[in-house]
């Protein structure tokens, strides 16, 4: 049974303790990957957050849905306090108890693309667009104007 401190608005992989197994499965989770956690005796779904900047994986993991309304509630009221964490497996059959969660952690977001292949493509395909009927009128307006303020 591991446990953490609530002590920000995210679960940190360094801050949770007594269960190794829990910490390595969060840092070898990819970006957006969910896992179910019960949390205080609440259960909710978590999901890991997206790599850094410089392309570096952020062992932390963010509420989702109706655990973020909880994990909220604990951060503003037991700020401080040690809170017990346990997964929950997916029941019988591979289904997880909340049908909008696949077995093995479903991805909620698609990985944003990374390889200089896929960057070259995406630029490419954005600088295609004015081959594809997209231009501007060539009005310059102010933002004041564009908002009619």
């Amino acid at each position: 049974m591991a446990t953490t401190t609530v002590s920000d608005y995210v679960i940190w992989a360094k801050h949770i303790h007594d269960d190794p197994e829990l910490v390595e499965r969060v840092r070898s989770m990819w970006a957006g990957q969910t896992i179910r956690l019960e949390v205080d005796g609440v259960r909710g779904t978590w999901r890991k957050m997206d790599d850094g900047a410089d392309g570096r994986p952020t062992p932390g993991l963010r509420p989702v849905g109706a655990a973020q309304e909880v994990w909220r509630y604990l951060f503003k009221h037991r700020r401080g306090e040690v809170v017990v964490l346990k997964v929950i497996e997916d029941a019988p059959g591979g289904m997880a108890e909340d049908p909008a969660v696949a077995q093995g952690g479903a991805l909620l977001f698609a990985p944003l693309g990374r390889t200089a292949e896929e960057r070259e493509a995406a630029l490419a395909a954005l600088l295609d667009g004015a081959r594809q009927g997209y231009s501007s009128d060539g009005r310059a307006m102010t933002r004041d104007e564009m908002h009619a303020r």
